[in-house]
């Protein structure tokens, strides 16, 4: 329970300021805990940041296995993101700070789930297209579609009624890659 709370402190604060601006007393006056227990839990800032990385790429993973369909696959995950914005946003700034421990270097295990639908879908398509990349392709648009959703709807003169509709064909255009 003590690692949930310093991690979900951890969680709010990196999703307001990168890892760079944020230190392990900062986290641990926002959880109203001691920052020696973050060491002892975890042992640096570094190795914090990377399980909050971690965490969320877990969290991810878990929303987009349970269908077969590659459209669907990646739908999921622009509905957890949307739904999730703090984990994505901690995530968003750590990358954009050019934090190597907390930009997940390692395995980001949805990235082969999405690959492996992806391949089963175009079994015999002997099309140009590198699977590794379209994956990545598909990866950032929806995720950055769930950042700035918001904003495109508006944009485009949609409201918030209209979401469902756009979205179904966001899947349908990702469908056609």
């Amino acid at each position: 329970e003590v690692r949930e709370d310093i991690l979900e402190a951890a969680e709010d604060l990196l999703a307001t300021q990168p890892p760079s601006e944020v230190s392990l007393r900062q986290i641990a006056r926002h959880g109203g805990f001691q920052h020696s227990l973050i060491t002892r839990h975890f042992g640096s800032k570094d190795e914090l940041v990377a399980e909050v990385m971690q965490r969320t790429m877990n969290a991810y993973a878990d929303a987009v296995l349970d269908t077969d369909d590659p459209v669907d696959g990646f739908m999921r995950g622009l509905e957890h993101v949307a739904s999730h914005p703090a984990s994505f946003q901690t995530m968003a700034r750590a990358l954009m700070d050019g934090d190597r421990s907390a930009s997940g270097d390692g395995p980001f295990t949805a990235f082969k789930v999405h690959r492996d639908r992806l391949e089963r879908n175009r079994a015999g398509d002997s099309g140009a297209i590198d699977l590794d990349v379209l994956t990545a392709a598909l990866m950032a648009l929806t995720t950055g579609w769930a950042f700035t959703e918001d904003r495109w709807l508006r944009t485009a003169g949609y409201t918030d009624a209209d979401r469902a509709r756009v979205r179904q064909q966001l899947s349908v255009l990702i469908g056609r890659l």
